[in-house]
């Protein structure tokens, strides 16, 4: 468990005869620091490496924003303890301001952050990979901060780019260790396309639709590849006048995902429902393996499940082979609009 000290309060205790000492000196402050970082407790050998890691560079930070703070003043010289742990702590968030600007800097695919990214990690590496590159990216910011402290003349924009830095590789790796957001974030890498689809929607055009509901359909299984089950059974054909040649191409189907990978062994394993329309090639999808996982890992995303339901009336589109013999992704207009349509008015 991360051990969570304010080692801006810690590096300005300092006791009087029977309680804490109103001032303190530089002097104060490198003796602490001196006792801290070389601390068993803090850094001995029974913690994770990169749990020493983020502590030495919260305890540098901290040390060299006092130091900066009191620059010109002898060692000896005494200051209110409240006004420089006042002061520090507006260096503190300034350095949280600035890592949301480093955030925007690193958009890349997501819509947020790129956790792969900010730890220069491939988007396909494993728990071992994540641990190893955040050790590794922490280890450089604490080297940064480091060689500032025997400066006469802190650069405070140099602690602070580096802290903020820290701050991010630090939500980055907490993103990769929370196995539903890093689930979230998978998918977005992966599926590549916006799935809002809403503004394909124009009212016009779409006429006579009628639904044709289908009882005990097959019901069929896919793994994708977080080894979740995928069941899924047609319940049902959406036909819409004459903007299509064939007027029943639109496939309501029922989806119930099993997150077995969310879970322990031996715990009980959530489920999710969703209620979807798009145009499914069974023969395909039961003897293409490629087909099959494309489905599972990007047509069928949570993401583009609850974004199809929340913005495209529950259409999901659809995995066409192109003539280059590559699959992508297709929205059709007329699809969308008659899903928009059917919603609107069974409401």
């Amino acid at each position: 468990m991360p051990i969570e000290l304010d080692f801006i309060k810690q590096l300005t205790t300092t006791k009087a005869v029977k309680e804490e000492a109103l001032k303190v000196n530089k002097l104060n402050i490198k003796e602490t620091y001196n006792s801290l970082i070389n601390s068993a407790f803090l850094f001995g050998k029974n913690r994770p490496e990169y749990e020493k890691l983020e502590d030495k560079i919260k305890l540098t930070f901290s040390y060299l924003c006092l130091l900066k703070i009191m620059e010109g003043f002898s060692d000896d010289y005494e200051v209110e303890k409240q006004d420089i742990r006042d002061k520090a702590r507006q260096i503190f968030e300034s350095a949280q301001s600035y890592k949301e600007i480093l955030r925007e800097k690193n958009k890349s695919k997501c819509k947020y952050i790129n956790p792969y990214q900010n730890l220069l990690l491939g988007n396909s590496a494993s728990k071992t990979d994540i641990i190893r590159g955040y050790v590794r990216q922490l280890s450089v910011i604490d080297k940064l901060l480091i060689v500032e402290i025997p400066k006469k003349d802190i650069d405070p924009k140099q602690i602070i780019e580096a802290y903020s830095t820290y701050l991010l590789q630090q939500q980055s790796f907490k993103i990769l260790q929370d196995p539903i957001e890093k689930r979230r974030i998978d998918e977005e890498i992966l599926i590549n396309f916006e799935p809002n689809q809403e503004k394909l929607y124009e009212q016009e055009g779409i006429n006579d639709l009628s639904y044709i509901p289908e009882k005990d359909g097959n019901v069929y299984k896919m793994v994708n590849r977080f080894k979740d089950v995928i069941w899924f059974q047609k319940i049902g054909t959406l036909g819409y006048g004459y903007s299509f040649k064939d007027t029943f191409t639109l496939q309501n189907y029922r989806i119930r995902k099993e997150y077995t990978s969310l879970v322990e062994p031996g715990q009980e394993v959530p489920e999710k429902e969703f209620n979807i329309f798009t145009c499914l090639n069974i023969s395909q999808l039961t003897s293409d393996p490629e087909f099959t996982a494309l489905h599972a890992d990007i047509l069928f995303s949570d993401l583009n499940l609850e974004e199809a339901e929340k913005h495209n009336a529950g259409y999901i589109g659809e995995i066409i082979k192109n003539t280059n013999g590559k699959f992508d992704v297709y929205h059709y207009q007329d699809k969308l609009c008659a899903c928009k349509e059917y919603k609107r008015y069974s409401i």
